[in-house]
């Protein structure tokens, strides 16, 4: 028998956390050291599991180059193809669990899952008439290659010394805190480029295609138009002005392309046993529900206050 807690308790009759969603636990005030540390280092939590999984893509991919002796200061085919090959398997691998195991085998049924409909199989917006086909299409055959030219543009400006590089070595404690920054860095650079993109123009040119899942798939977040693709990993170009280390820019450029996956996967937990591992992407199912709120990221829910696009999960939007 169910708890109340998987019982349907929103205006759809889908599941919904605890409203009205609140600040995270960095930015509680007074503090309280112990949330944030959880908030942090708990599992699940902001660097457990997915920012030590991506962690880990980065050490093992930036260890396969070397092993292969690729010479990444000079642009050739050879370890340019290794990259992209490598992110493909990545990115079909880590979009293909979530959807495989919420969607396809459908492991929980609507346990957990915001809106109590499966998305639709056919659909006249989309590529070949199929949101499925449609989005990963978009997701392989645009995002990828683009994350993927990202990565090498950047491996490569290091290398030939365009842009300023560090060492874990020479500087431990720095490097670690890039580590932890970079994320709170990409949470910015979203909001603001996710707020370019809604201005009209872009948005019916460009934007229209993300948008198009209403009822949003773990595929659906990284099935964006080329020019949203290039907006969205630009993000990567800090580290051309910033001094880092290859192991900086492979984690910084595989977080963007994997972090999606959660984020649009449309299940506010994946049950385990009778309790359920949190996702947390609510704030950003708020944003495709009502696309005129909710631009950032939950980690900075600040700048959507500050500008007035937050919504709560339970005001009206007009």
């Amino acid at each position: 028998m169910s708890s109340p807690s998987d019982m349907p308790n929103s205006t759809l009759g889908g599941w919904s956390p605890e409203l009205p969603l609140t600040v995270p636990a960095l930015l509680l005030w007074p503090p309280q050291p112990r949330k944030v540390l959880k908030y942090l280092f708990g599992f699940p939590g902001l660097f457990f599991p997915w920012m030590a999984l991506y962690a880990a893509i980065a050490v093992g991919l930036w260890g396969l180059l070397k092993w292969s002796g690729s010479d990444v200061a000079h642009l050739s085919l050879g370890w340019i193809a290794l990259v992209l090959v490598c992110n493909e398997v990545i990115a079909a691998s880590f979009y293909g669990a979530w959807h495989y195991l919420l969607y396809r085998r459908r492991a929980q049924g609507v346990r957990f899952k915001y809106n109590p409909n499966w998305p639709k199989e056919r659909g006249d917006k989309f590529l070949f008439g199929r949101p499925m086909a449609s989005n990963v299409f978009w997701s392989l055959v645009s995002g990828v290659p683009i994350w993927t030219a990202y990565l090498v543009l950047t491996l490569w400006a290091q290398a030939a010394g365009i842009a300023p590089v560090t060492t874990w070595s020479g500087s431990p404690i720095y490097c670690a805190l890039l580590m932890f920054a970079l994320p709170f860095f990409h949470a910015v650079q979203f909001y603001f480029g996710h707020r370019a993109i809604h201005w009209p123009p872009l948005y019916n040119r460009v934007h229209y295609l993300h948008h198009a899942n209403l009822n949003p798939s773990p595929w659906t977040g990284l099935a964006m138009h080329p020019v949203e693709h290039l907006v969205y990993f630009s993000g990567a170009l800090l580290l051309w002005i910033v001094p880092s280390t290859p192991i900086h820019v492979i984690y910084f450029v595989t977080l963007v392309g994997l972090a999606p996956a959660e984020g649009h996967c449309g299940f506010g937990k994946v049950a385990v046993g009778q309790s359920g591992f949190t996702t947390d992407n609510y704030y950003h199912y708020l944003h495709h529900k009502f696309v005129r709120v909710n631009f950032g990221d939950s980690l900075l829910i600040p700048l959507d206050r500050l500008f007035g696009t937050f919504h709560d999960g339970i005001r009206r939007v007009r």
